[in-house]
């Protein structure tokens, strides 16, 4: 077991102290946010510390860190906080939900993977990599570092996905697709052929009726 402090005092924070809590084999003992956010003395029932004195309460010889669990700036911020993190020497702890089917040994530091993924053999996951729940993952194919995935993502096999890239929910990546770095996927979005870096798929929106849904009561 190891004792993490977790970067954030927000929802996704709490969200994060939930699944820990419950799931563990690590024990959460303390939030950090920037100075300018911070709050309060206590998050949860526990420390809430500056992260610029974090060393003061938690040194790296005590604690892991997990997070930011944010895609803000699309994903730059979570980079530079764990960037500086490990230069002022911590380490950095990942949560794999016990519910996930896991065939690959290739997962990097600071990750957060939620319920019902499934990463099938020969995955790569790199470091500060956040998978929400209900992912397929398939064989063979990398996702780069700092990457934020939402939910019911599929990822066909043999598919590289650039670093910092955000992937909305329901949205796709067909078999031996390359993806750049910082793409933006929208909501149910599908890639049928390689992007290069900095490429915006935007969601697919169904088309809204004309008419009320007071004419549906004739026929239900």
């Amino acid at each position: 077991m190891n004792d993490i402090v977790v970067f954030g005092a927000g929802q996704i924070a709490d969200v994060a102290r939930i699944y820990i809590d419950a799931h563990g084999p690590d024990r959460i003992v303390g939030f950090t946010v920037d100075d300018a956010f911070r709050t309060g003395d206590t998050f949860a029932g526990r420390p809430q510390v500056s992260w610029e004195q974090l060393e003061r309460s938690f040194p790296p010889d005590r604690v892991k860190l997990l997070g930011p669990l944010s895609f803000r700036k699309l994903n730059e911020f979570r980079k530079a906080r764990f960037q500086e993190g490990k230069a002022r020497g911590y380490t950095f702890a990942s949560f794999i939900h016990p519910s996930c089917n896991v065939y690959t040994d290739r997962i990097g530091e600071n990750c957060f993977i939620l319920d019902n993924n499934t990463l099938q053999p020969f995955v790569e996951i790199g470091d500060n990599v956040i998978l929400w729940s209900n992912n397929h993952i398939g064989h063979h194919s990398r996702i780069g570092d700092h990457c934020f995935l939402s939910s019911h993502i599929g990822i066909s096999s043999n598919v590289t996905l650039g670093e910092e890239c955000f992937m909305a929910g329901k949205s796709s990546i067909d078999y031996g697709r390359s993806v750049g770095a910082r793409c933006f996927l929208g909501p149910a979005a599908v890639v049928l052929a390689d992007l290069p870096p900095d490429t915006v798929v935007p969601g697919v929106a169904s088309p809204v009726a004309r008419y009320s849904s007071q004419r549906l009561k004739r026929l239900l």
